[in-house]
């Protein structure tokens, strides 16, 4: 839904294909749709629903021949349910990812960055409660600072976007948060950095789920012969 995220999302699960020549990369369908009414206004603001678009997608994807799909963006998954249960292939959940990664990595506590109705939702706190994480959120103004960060990576000013989020991120983590999560796909974008220079204090929702597609597309592959 977001072009810079949906590029930096293909690239991921390029990046991390065990591939050797063209032949052993994983085919993707794309529906990069920046059209599909912005899901937080709708959320917060009684903004045009985006359902009825996020489903033509999934039945656009499905008809064309995808066998697994995924949602490069957090706060559609607030549909996610909903959408799934209309769904006939395999689905993989974004938020569902996350948090079983920062139970893998045995986190206490983490911090959440993410778009004000993802926040509001509630989608990663109650998962991370299930699993008996705890989740720092922002305050007022670091929440606005987000938000502004990501509608500055939407416009294409990654750099300001990078500028805004990035003291949000070290608040978290001088706050006592393990890792951040990453909780929206423009977040990475922006503090790509950071994901390269403290990968232990990161939860990119976009890297996490382009391994999740790649271990799904890789389960029945043969054993890459180096």
């Amino acid at each position: 839904m977001g072009p810079l995220a949906t590029v930096e999302f293909m690239q991921k699960i390029i990046s991390r294909t065990p591939a050797h020549n063209d032949q052993q990369h994983i085919p993707m369908l794309v529906s990069n749709n920046p059209q599909i009414p912005d899901r937080t206004a709708y959320l917060i603001s009684n903004g045009e629903d985006p359902y009825p678009a996020l489903k033509e997608g999934m039945e656009q994807l499905q008809q064309a021949g995808a066998e697994c799909i995924v949602m490069p963006c957090n706060t559609a998954h607030y549909w996610y349910t909903r959408l799934t249960n209309s769904c006939n292939v395999h689905t993989i959940s974004i938020i569902d990812s996350v948090v079983d990664e920062a139970k893998h990595r045995r986190y206490r506590t983490v911090g959440l960055l993410a778009t004000t109705a993802t926040m509001m939702a509630g989608m990663y706190q109650t998962k991370l409660a299930q699993q008996q994480i705890n989740a720092i959120e922002t305050t007022d103004s670091e929440q606005q600072a987000i938000m502004n960060g990501i509608y500055a990576v939407k416009a294409g000013n990654v750099e300001h976007g990078k500028q805004l989020m990035q003291p949000v991120f070290e608040a978290m983590l001088n706050r006592g948060a393990e890792a951040v999560i990453f909780g929206c796909t423009e977040i990475p974008v922006a503090l790509a950095e950071q994901t390269i220079s403290q990968p232990q204090h990161c939860l990119d929702s976009l890297d996490i789920l382009a391994e999740q597609c790649v271990h799904w597309a890789q389960a029945d592959a043969p054993e890459l012969v180096a």
